[in-house]
């Protein structure tokens, strides 16, 4: 999920969907479906859907599903959704709508899956609680939240913070702002799930090396946070900096980094 409140235009969605999706949100999909299947007959609601990974990975991984459904507050993500998605035999379909108050009946889903998004919601206890409440007895929740931050996100808030400020770099690293394992648990427990399971799941970051996938990470990015001409004035030395700090992850012509989340399950009872 993007952080809708810096992805309003289908432009700045476009350059989410080009750069974070395959450099970080790929990789992790395809993780949480290493750790976790989805069965035949499942209907399935990805709440803060983005632009749509989840049902893409989804459609190809299990076909055979009754049905997929993804909701997400920016209708420029859903638009990028739409487009995406792979030839499919299983119904899929798009709704507009708050995470913290779903448009959706009580007890129409057997699985919620929330691939990171709970790190952007403010209310994440009501955003749980819609969750739980459109779930079926017995049915599953699936979460991931990244556990510590990316080595790129590492890198340009360093850089941030040495070329604009230290305001600048804390906010470049918003994705990562929650991370303590004991609190997530808890969260998941208040809001009514139980049988609540955490484990780390690792995937591998890629990214290309080359100065125009650096300059084009760094205006992806920069559409996130509320310093976008700051960044425009230091664009190449950030870019420069950036480059530099990943160096020991480069392998040919691509940096290969690490990355971590927290994966939940949890069940209705």
């Amino acid at each position: 999920m993007a952080d809708n409140t810096r992805f309003a235009s289908e432009a700045a969605a476009q350059r989410y969907e080009a750069q974070v999706v395959p450099t970080n949100i790929t990789p992790n999909t395809h993780a949480v479906f290493d750790h976790v299947a989805l069965y035949d007959g499942e209907r399935v609601l990805d709440v803060a859907c983005g632009t749509g990974i989840v049902a893409r990975v989804a459609v190809e991984r299990f076909p055979h599903l009754a049905s997929i459904v993804g909701v997400d507050l920016n209708p420029a993500m859903l638009t990028i959704a739409r487009t995406h998605l792979p030839a499919t035999t299983i119904p899929v379909a798009w709704r507009e709508g708050d995470v913290c108050a779903l448009p959706l009946p009580d007890d129409s889903f057997d699985v919620v899956v929330c691939q990171q998004g709970l790190q952007y919601i403010p209310d994440k206890a009501a955003a749980l609680h819609h969750m739980h409440r459109v779930l079926v007895p017995g049915g599953r929740l699936i979460c991931t939240v990244w556990s510590r931050p990316h080595r790129a996100n590492v890198a340009l808030a360093d850089a941030l913070r040495h070329h604009i400020s230290a305001e600048a770099a804390a906010s470049s690293l918003a994705p990562f702002a929650w991370t303590d394992a004991d609190l997530i648990r808890q969260t998941v427990v208040d809001a009514g799930f139980e049988t609540v399971e955490m484990a780390v799941i690792e995937s591998q970051s890629r990214m290309s090396a080359s100065a125009e996938s650096m300059h084009a990470y760094i205006d992806s990015m920069a559409v996130r946070l509320p310093y976008a001409e700051e960044i425009a004035a230091v664009h190449l030395a950030l870019e420069e900096a950036v480059s530099a700090a990943l160096q020991p992850y480069r392998v040919g012509d691509e940096f290969l980094m690490p990355s971590q989340a927290h994966l939940v399950q949890a069940r209705v009872a």
